[in-house]
């Protein structure tokens, strides 16, 4: 079976036999959508380990993530049944074994299941490392927790006489090694009786690598350790760097160290020495990898792939005339700067955040990094908002850019050659800095009502606009930061610090309104019937005309930043992951999501719910399926032995998930391979393959 995503021209000849597409009934009350990552893409959890088998690679980490690859490029997210960190991965006897928290061991014989190994003796510590041999599996995690295993499904548990957390297990063709907490160093020939050596540090030893006969030990404050003999004794090795290390791999004359904001090569030889790879340097380094905190690192064929916070995943290639030069580069280009709020003006939708981002989107799945302008490059943008004819993004310290809806002419070329004149529309693409600034107060609210244009910031100061160039100043009364502000039924209304809710029928006299709480009411937002203002310790308040207020129950005391409604049900995002929902504002339960950072913005997008919060998250989740039907291109192949390559392609809109059904004659049929477009394009490709003469199959929407 191959599965991958890459673009495809649907223009060519199909062949039609048994082709369908069908609609699930009862398709409204159909599953809600798992939750997809928009950005960082593939995905934004930490990758905490990397491995490479016979058939695919695979990475996991935070929140349960695992992701397959057969090709080092395109990763595709796994169910792993489990919700904490995954911090260790291997291959074993052509299966993939994964452990993490909560004395989670899994096995997989292929890429898309993974199963729960079964523990002689269950435990809740949590497994950090693992290491194989040809008929041994070896398991090591928290306050020395240790299990072994022949076959990566049953697992038995060993003493290891140790307290110390295990925090990397290798084999070295002799036997197994184990580093962790302290400095701890043990070895085993059989994973079962451990001896322990000497280390000669008490630091923290993070990573293990065997290396050309060579074993390499990292750990905290730039420790380096090097041992010829596997593990009995070993040698510092001067690294150079005081900053904590987190991996550790390498060739037959280099190796790589990476942790926090650190990255450097070890070029051995005679007399070892040290490069920094976070420098910049034309001559030896012209091409660095991103200056970020990195967890792992696999050699893959004389290359390096590096691993780290918020799915970073960076690669390098070797110069072809010098293969001591590498060239790193990341996997994608994804924005990791924090965002701060989303907004829609029609079918355009906006986020912004810190250095000026505006990231605009027009399906929630693929979004584009806007130009803006210089002066306001360090600028932290918090608020965005107005409508179809104008919007304004506003900002730490003043700051004002407005985009207005206009047209302007774009010269490409087509795929002849030949230069073309398009008309592009300018409304938040491009954006312009108001000069010189009406206040150096932080502003963080928009809105607009009736061709006036409001925004709330820093001791209660309101600016207000008809056109976006001129601006008036002026003063609500407080004296504490208005974060946000709607319209709402004529009228807008404001909150923030100690509670705060103002209105105002024009954005110049304000009237103070009684909410009932002392805490910092972040975020108003304003629906057909309903206003629903969130903030501190879980604060949630509605209100039907914005001068009275009833205070809800969220269940939580976690800071609450957004509230959005989708498909007849109420969310709200907030610090630490937090997802709550309702269907009547009145009962809240939280709900999971896959990431434990902060999320600032809510939004709704033709059932479609969006998020979006630290290091560039932008979360999306198919609360209402799309019943659009799935556009399939089929091409049969007759392979020498008999048989028969099944080619599909598949069109439809990103995020939208069908099983492949098979018939022999349109009556009966048999349930295929649960699939999902994932890519922006909307556009997927898969292949089976099959010896029936004659077949039929069907996209059914799930």
């Amino acid at each position: 079976m191959i599965l991958t995503t890459k673009q495809m021209n649907l223009a060519r000849g199909c062949l039609a036999l048994g082709l369908s597409a069908w609609l699930a009934p009862s398709l409204a009350k159909a599953e809600e959508g798992p939750w997809r990552w928009s950005n960082p893409r593939p995905h934004g959890n930490s990758i905490r380990a990397l491995a490479r088998g016979g058939d695919f690679a695979i990475e996991v980490g935070d929140n349960g993530s695992i992701h397959t690859s057969q090709n080092l490029v395109q990763w595709f997210p796994r169910e792993s049944g489990v919700g904490g960190t995954l911090r260790a991965a291997t291959f074993f006897k052509e299966q993939a074994v994964v452990a993490g928290a909560g004395g989670t061991l899994l096995y997989s014989e292929g890429e898309e299941q993974f199963t729960p190994g079964e523990l002689d003796n269950p435990t809740g510590e949590a497994f950090r490392a693992l290491a194989a041999s040809g008929n041994t599996i070896v398991a090591g995690g928290s306050n020395g927790t240790l299990y072994t295993s022949t076959d990566g499904r049953q697992w038995r548990r060993q003493t290891f006489r140790y307290n110390n957390h295990i925090h990397a297990l290798t084999w070295t063709g002799k036997q197994f090694v184990a580093v962790g907490e302290g400095g701890l160093v043990g070895t085993s020939t059989n994973g079962r009786s451990w001896t322990k050596r000497q280390s000669r540090t008490n630091r923290d030893l993070n990573a293990l690598a065997y290396v050309n006969k060579r074993l390499w030990a990292v750990g905290d404050d730039g420790v380096v350790l090097l041992s010829y003999n596997d593990g009995v004794s070993w040698l510092a090795a001067n690294s150079g760097t005081d900053k904590d290390l987190n991996a550790v791999t390498g060739t037959a004359s280099e190796v790589i160290i990476a942790g926090e904001n650190v990255v450097r090569k070890g070029v051995l030889g005679f007399f070892m020495y040290w490069v920094d790879l976070l420098e910049t340097d034309d001559g030896t380094n012209p091409s660095p990898p991103p200056d970020w905190t990195y967890y792992c690192a696999i050699e893959v064929d004389g290359k390096f792939l590096l691993g780290g916070r918020t799915g970073m995943l960076v690669d390098s290639v070797r110069d072809e005339e010098d293969d001591s030069y590498l060239y790193w580069f990341s996997a994608d280009d994804s924005v990791r700067n924090w965002l701060w709020d989303i907004n829609r003006v029609g079918s355009l939708m906006v986020t912004v955040g810190d250095h000026a981002t505006v990231l605009t989107s027009r399906d929630g799945v693929a979004w584009n990094l806007e130009v803006t302008p210089e002066a306001a490059a360090q600028s932290i943008l918090l608020g965005v908002g107005g409508t179809t004819n104008l919007l304004v993004a506003v900002g730490n310290h003043g700051r004002l850019l407005t985009s207005h809806n206009s047209w302007t002419n774009v010269v490409t070329k087509n795929d002849l050659g030949q230069a073309e004149t398009n008309k592009v529309n300018t409304l938040g693409v491009v954006w312009e800095a108001v000069e010189p600034k009406p206040t150096e107060n932080d502003l963080q609210g928009v809105a607009a009502l009736g061709g006036t244009w409001v925004v709330t910031g820093g001791k209660g100061t309101v600016l207000t606009t008809r056109d976006g160039k001129q601006w008036d100043t002026h003063q609500a009364p407080t004296t504490g930061i208005l974060t946000s502000v709607e319209a709402f039924k004529g009228r807008f209304v404001a909150t923030g610090e100690d509670g705060i809710i103002l209105t105002s029928h024009d954005g110049i006299d304000w009237t103070k309104r009684d909410s009932g709480t002392a805490n910092w009411l972040y975020r108003v937002r304003a629906f057909d019937d309903q206003l629903v203002a969130v903030g501190q310790a879980g604060t949630l308040l509605t209100s039907t005309d914005g001068e009275t207020w009833a205070k809800r129950e969220s269940g939580t005391d976690q800071w609450l930043n957004d509230v959005t409604q989708v498909g007849g049900a109420w969310y709200v995002v907030g610090v630490n992951g937090t997802v709550l929902t309702s269907p009547d504002l009145a009962s809240w339960e939280a709900k999971g999501t896959i990431t434990g950072l902060s999320l600032y913005g809510a939004l709704a997008n033709d059932g479609q719910f969006l998020s979006v919060g630290l290091e560039g998250i932008i979360l999306r989740k198919e609360i209402v399926p799309r019943t659009t039907p799935i556009l399939i291109r089929w091409e049969r192949v007759a392979a020498a032995d008999g048989g028969v390559t099944n080619n599909f392609s598949f069109r439809g809109f990103p995020g939208q998930r069908f099983s492949l059904d098979r018939s022999p004659n349109l009556k009966t049929w048999e349930p295929g391979p649960d699939l999902e477009l994932l890519d922006g394009s909307g556009v997927l490709e898969y292949s089976n393959t099959t010896r029936a003469e004659r077949e039929f199959y069907r996209a059914k929407l799930r």
